[in-house]
């Protein structure tokens, strides 16, 4: 298989990747680098997860990205839904989803 095949599930939304640099040195505040688009498909649904502390938390929906998505926990994720509503989300978990030979097929943060 290459890296032309088509992703599991039809990823035809878009999400906008602003990526996590660091802290400004002068203003202790996040910095994010340039802005980058990915297809996903993104489901709203309300439901517990864990985060990277172990506690448990209301997410409000998970995008899935097709393969393994450079994305961390600091990144920030904008959404358009179809009434043109933009929402920015923080991630709470991430999980990349292996098949039996363990090739990641996609990748699911829960924000």
């Amino acid at each position: 298989m290459g890296d032309d095949v088509m992703a599991l599930i039809p990823l035809k939304q878009t999400a906008v990747i602003s990526p996590f640099i660091g802290l400004d040195p002068d203003y202790n505040e996040p910095s994010y680098g340039d802005d980058y688009e990915l297809r996903c498909r993104f489901d709203e649904e309300a439901k517990l997860v864990r985060n990277q502390h172990g506690e448990e938390v209301v997410s409000s929906g998970a995008f899935l990205f097709d393969k393994l998505a450079a994305i961390t926990l600091s990144d920030k994720l904008t959404f358009t839904n179809e009434l043109g509503t933009e929402t920015t989300y923080d991630p709470i978990t991430i999980a990349v989803i292996r098949d039996f030979s363990g090739r990641p097929i996609l990748t699911e943060v829960s924000v």
